[in-house]
């Protein structure tokens, strides 16, 4: 089964607009962010954001409406720290809890293909520049560290896909997050699987190497 991009369910949640005149700021900020986020201009969307959560950040709109667009822009560790803070501030909302495991896969996958925001704009620009001759970015072999890293980012997006399960006992997409769990179960195995063979490997070198020795 390939990766599901699940991206598309995410809602974008708009501030209740109050008689308070910071918070009818914020209402507009979150408002000029949305028809950003509708016309593909990421970071203006961002930027008005962090604005609005400099106005007042304790409105929890604001902050998963930061979250879902950092994800957007492919900043996957800035979107979790807006989103953990939106759970801190409604725990109760179960999107915050699918969205902050999108972006825990999200982190995963850059890892996986070495890839970052900045490579990927290093890649567009050399397309553009050279679209004949330029080849495809060399990619690193994965490291311990990596798949460590991946298996612990792919855990906490099946915890996080579970909390949204819990909390929206009746999704209508329940049938494809499981699916997607299960899918994430089997990447852990694998993952997990290459790196006891590969410590195992490493084992038997380290007591070859030795017994040379003597």
């Amino acid at each position: 089964m390939k990766k599901v991009i699940l991206l598309i369910t995410i809602l974008f949640v708009s501030v209740i607009s109050t008689a308070c005149i910071n918070n009818l700021a914020v209402q507009e900020l979150n408002n000029k962010a949305k028809e950003y986020m509708a016309n593909g201009e990421t970071e203006k969307a961002i930027c008005r954001l962090r604005s609005s959560i400099d106005l007042d950040a304790s409105i929890f709109e604001t902050h998963y409406n930061l979250g879902v667009a950092l994800i957007e822009a492919k900043e996957y560790k800035e979107a979790q720290t807006a989103l953990l803070e939106a759970i801190k501030l409604k725990p109760d909302f179960a999107d915050s809890y699918y969205s902050l495991a999108v972006s825990y896969e999200g982190e995963a996958d850059q890892i996986i293909n070495n890839t970052s925001k900045e490579q990927e704009q290093e890649d567009i620009t050399q397309d553009t520049q050279n679209s004949e001759d330029a080849s495809e970015p060399e990619k690193k072999n994965l490291t311990e560290t990596d798949k460590t890293k991946i298996v612990e980012l792919y855990n906490h997006a099946i915890e996080n896909y579970n909390k949204y399960l819990v909390k929206q006992p009746e999704a209508q997409d329940k049938e494809k997050i499981e699916e997607q769990i299960n899918y994430l179960n089997k990447q852990i195995k694998n993952y997990n699987t290459t790196r006891n063979t590969n410590l195992d490997t490493g084992n038997i070198e380290s007591v070859s190497q030795t017994q040379d020795k003597e």
